[in-house]
């Protein structure tokens, strides 16, 4: 029977699981976030930290009796963890699989984000860099490999002229063009000094063939390679070669910014460049394991590209293997915030879907190729760090994101929106955050503008990334044959 005494009890009980549990849930996400996530994170990087402090104190060939298939810690620590964490949660709250899901997403990215936006920090902004002596410079031969790149190659080759780096030869490649690359860049042969500048014509054969055809005839000790549709900053090739003073660093990246933000498509790939150089690529070069040096800029000892057998030609993202082909050999590469180029990227939809399958299926051929990293423990950081990094980032975020997305849409069909508004609020939040932080440490107030695209890394950009990563995946392991496509290039001037 209804009284006072007991309509106030049921009020009290409608309040507590109306207005009470819910902020409740709220306060223990949001502490989740803030402090529980980190803990995994700060637990790997310890670990990291003391792994790679035994690794100097000791002979690198102490490790190479170690040849037995188990995971480096930091797979536990960055994505089994919080995968138990999560579950352990959503049983404790009683969560539905809609929650579960998600929930499982917001702790990957949590997670992920409090290791490497830590190291990205520290690297930026309290890491001491030796000065290099800029009276030192050692001959360098500059590659540039071209296909078919009459509208970009002569703004290439101009930007190579007017660097500040005077010991220089600029090699030019033409991989059996049908347009006009060839006479436009013989045109620039009297504006070297003598013997500085070579322009070879080779049957098509692909970039790898034509980059080790150029080595043929290559004076310098240091090779510089520059796709065609590229254009370096003046003091780029001053500020990439000054890495190698260091005996131990045989391969430096160079820092690729997009050359022609016009649309939303070429603004979101600019964000995200930003974002994979300052957060991802920061945290990679502070323990010396830059595990991709792109073909838009960058630098190798000539003798180790020797020694690794050059460019392979199987291999669509062939400086993807190089790169890890000479961190097996135990030595250092690094990435140059300094040393800047800029490229021209995809501008429709169509474009951007043929240059992100080519790269997606030679990165994992790659990775496959490279899969005994996982059982040798004296690849050191590659082994601890590089390597399983890069191999569940590019296997598990797809598919992981590629699953929440799903869940949110059947969530939102039926009718269970309500339990993935505050996901999605942090979600946007935390991108936008990450953003921002990628953007200051850029240090480019042009840059400032393309945060506005930020929830797009959230919702709609990158699951069109995540669609080209998982078909990529699948037409590797069902052995598709890959057919070389070339992106519509515009015209620069």
């Amino acid at each position: 029977m209804l009284n006072e005494k007991n309509s106030l009890k049921i009020v009290i009980i409608l309040t507590f699981f109306i207005v009470v549990l819910p902020i409740a849930a709220v306060i223990f996400l949001l502490s989740y976030i803030f402090l529980i996530a980190p803990i995994p994170s700060a637990i790997s990087f310890a670990y990291l930290l003391i792994k790679l402090k035994k690794q100097q104190n000791n002979k690198y060939s102490k490790y190479s009796n170690k040849k037995r298939l188990q995971l480096p810690f930091i797979i536990f620590g960055l994505w089994i963890i919080p995968f138990i964490i999560s579950t352990i949660i959503a049983i404790f709250y009683s969560l539905d699989i809609y929650s579960i899901i998600i929930a499982f997403g917001l702790n990957l990215t949590f997670t992920t984000t409090c290791f490497y936006l830590p190291l990205a920090i520290y690297q930026k902004y309290f890491k001491k860099i030796a000065k290099a002596s800029p009276l030192l410079m050692p001959p360098v031969t500059i590659i540039v490999p071209a296909y078919n790149e009459e509208k970009t190659v002569g703004l290439t080759i101009d930007s190579l002229i007017e660097s500040d780096y005077s010991n220089k030869e600029v090699i030019i490649v033409d991989d059996g063009s049908i347009d006009q690359t060839y006479a436009i860049a013989s045109k620039y042969k009297r504006k070297f000094p003598n013997g500085r500048f070579l322009l070879l014509r080779k049957q098509n054969g692909g970039k790898s063939s034509a980059i080790n055809y150029a080595l043929r005839f290559a004076k310098g000790e240091i090779i510089i390679v520059i796709d065609s549709d590229s254009i370096v900053e003046r003091n780029a090739l001053k500020e990439i070669v000054k890495n190698f003073e260091n005996p131990d660093v045989v391969g430096v990246a160079g820092y690729v910014k997009v050359l022609n933000p016009s649309n939303i498509l070429t603004n979101c790939t600019a964000l995200e460049v930003v974002i994979a150089f300052n957060i991802v690529g920061r945290a990679f070069s502070l323990f010396g394991s830059i595990i991709i040096i792109p073909g838009a800029l960058g630098a190798f000892r000539k003798n180790e590209i020797l020694k690794r057998g050059m460019y392979e030609k199987d291999i669509l993202t062939e400086d993807f293997d190089l790169t890890i082909k000479i961190l097996k050999s135990a030595k250092i590469t690094k990435l140059e915030s300094s040393s800047v180029t800029y490229t021209e990227c995809p501008t429709s939809l169509k474009d951007l879907y043929k240059q992100r399958t080519r790269w997606n299926r030679g990165n994992f051929q790659t990775l496959m190729k490279h899969k005994n990293i996982m059982t040798n423990a004296r690849y050191g950081t590659l082994y601890n760090f590089a390597y399983p990094m890069t191999l569940l980032m590019f296997l598990i975020r797809p598919f992981a994101t590629a699953l929440v997305t799903a869940f949110v849409i059947i969530a939102i069909l039926t009718g269970g929106w309500m339990s993935i508004i505050i996901p999605i609020v942090i979600f946007t939040s935390l991108q936008f955050l990450i953003s921002s932080i990628a953007i200051v440490m850029d240090g480019k107030k042009e840059n400032r503008k393309i945060i506005i695209y930020s929830p797009l890394m959230i919702m709609g950009y990158q699951q069109f990334l995540d669609f080209v990563g998982i078909k990529s995946i699948l037409d590797v392991l069902l052995r598709k044959n890959f057919k070389g496509s070339s992106v519509r290039r515009i015209r620069l001037r």
